[in-house]
């Protein structure tokens, strides 16, 4: 490889930033990345990285170029880092926003006498030097990771134009951490809201969902009532279509962040004479401006009131201890089942089924059904665990 000169540093960092942003949408371009940051340097270096955003399992995402990254130099290292490497008792400020050379807090001629150089530098090849040193880190110094570069035994000294070409992908680093954190939140969000049995559609100005959960998805592919397409969300009948529209543009037309917004409720018809969709339009309080969601500006609520069961049995006996057929007959009424209907479904007699809830009240601190029904459909039990 050629040469690291301070003429070649500029379209290097070029080069190498385009990996920086790819790497924090795909992670798995940080082998990429760190693979030709060490061909930048010269080829005839060895490159460490770690790196720990949020949502991610601390000392799960590590890649190395020029290094042996078995399960042994894995589990030597890992336990030299909780430790602490030779550098680290001087803490992260040195090499935040920066790369500096650990010599400036480790002498290079006390690296040979460590048992970090025995037990892992030497065996990986690496000179007894001390490496270059890049602390990643958030806006708010937290660190998140960290680049070392190593110079091998037989390898040429590390110069200061790599700490040149480094410093150049600091800012770019941090920005990635935050794009990742950020990727992570939206993700987070997105698995959290398919979990509720609601659906939910947030919507921009113009009507199209920015993110729209599993349950909406469900309602809107069954094309009973209610679809979406450029224009927004529309229901099938004429009357509701016309209280939809005027619905959105309410929500849509209201005073911003600083009025408290005001929700607006509607039925929407079912062409399969199932029941109707209930729907709740609001406006959202305030947009987040570092937010990929950052366009959502109102949100639809919509519920299918004879969606399948989301198998709260096996929930009920955990939270209440309630034997099967209780958890079962518990289950027919939160679905509006009467109770003697619930009992021949269950094939047992109605007293049966009134003894069984006799049990169910003491045992879940209720007295009258419709106190259990709002007790289970209030609380956690309609979540979705699958």
């Amino acid at each position: 490889m050629p040469e690291l000169t301070s003429d070649r540093i500029p379209n290097l960092a070029l080069h190498l930033v385009d990996f920086v942003y790819a790497a924090a949408e795909t992670p798995r371009v940080w082998s990429d990345f760190v693979a030709e940051f060490a061909d930048a340097c010269g080829g005839d270096v060895a490159l460490a990285m770690t790196f720990e955003p949020p949502g991610v399992s601390p000392g799960s995402q590590g890649y190395a170029a020029g290094l042996e990254q078995g399960d042994e130099q894995r589990e030597v290292y890992a336990r030299h880092a909780a430790r602490g490497l030779p550098w680290d008792a001087f803490g992260p400020d040195a090499f935040l926003g920066r790369f500096a050379f650990a010599s400036e807090v480790v002498p290079t001629e006390r690296i040979a006498d460590t048992d970090y150089y025995r037990d892992w530098m030497e065996p990986q090849g690496l000179a007894p030097a001390a490496p270059i040193r890049h602390v990643i880190a958030s806006e708010h110094r937290v660190p998140l990771g960290a680049i070392a570069i190593f110079q091998k035994k037989d390898g040429p000294p590390l110069t200061q134009e790599m700490c040149a070409l480094g410093d150049l992908l600091v800012p770019h680093l941090a920005a990635a951490c935050r794009l990742h954190a950020s990727l992570h939140e939206n993700a987070a969000l997105a698995e959290a809201l398919d979990r509720i049995p609601m659906g939910v559609l947030l919507l921009d100005s113009t009507r199209q969902p920015v993110l729209s959960n599993r349950t909406a998805r469900s309602i809107l592919e069954q094309h009973d009532g209610v679809s979406i397409d450029p224009s927004g969300p529309h229901a099938q009948r004429p009357s509701d279509e016309a209280a939809l529209q005027q619905t959105l543009r309410a929500a849509l037309e209201e005073g911003g962040a600083k009025t408290r917004p005001e929700s607006h409720f509607m039925a929407i018809s079912r062409p399969s004479g199932r029941r109707a969709y209930p729907v709740m339009v609001s406006r959202l309080l305030s947009a987040i401006g570092d937010s990929t969601l950052h366009d959502a500006v109102a949100v639809l609520f919509i519920s299918d009131l004879e969606g399948r069961s989301l198998g709260r049995t096996g929930l009920l006996r955990d939270l209440y201890g309630l034997t099967r057929a209780e958890a079962e007959l518990v289950d027919l009424l939160c679905d509006g089942i009467p109770i003697d209907e619930a009992a021949r479904r269950r094939g047992v007699t109605t007293n049966t089924a009134r003894s069984q809830l006799k049990q169910v009240f003491s045992k879940t601190e209720t007295s009258r059904q419709v106190d259990l029904v709002r007790l289970v459909l209030a609380g956690i039990a309609p979540i979705r665990d699958d």
